[in-house]
């Protein structure tokens, strides 16, 4: 199981933009919503999924190759980095 905080953010894997999703599958929208570095908070919002359901969906995601987490805040993070880290969040939390 991976661990995803809610305001992480993914990068679509080659493997996620060449794969072949039916219509309607989520796995497939939460691979085009993730093609726009919509966090696990957004994600969950837009696709109006519980918070659980959507972290799991994701690090299946994340386990098959299909989307790398990116990292949200480090060391060298800057102060305007940050603060746009802290606008997604509370913009997903809204959405909730």
């Amino acid at each position: 199981m991976v661990d995803l905080p809610i305001e992480a953010t993914f990068e679509v894997q080659p493997s996620g933009r060449s794969s072949t999703w039916p219509e309607g599958n989520l796995s497939g929208r939460i691979i085009e919503l993730c093609s726009a570095a919509d966090s696990v908070a957004e994600v969950s919002a837009k696709l109006h999924i519980p918070l659980g359901v959507a972290r799991v969906l994701l690090g299946d995601l994340v386990t098959a190759g299909h989307l790398k987490t990116r990292t949200t805040i480090s060391e060298n993070t800057t102060s305007d980095e940050r603060r746009e880290l802290i606008e997604r969040t509370l913009s997903g939390l809204r959405a909730l």
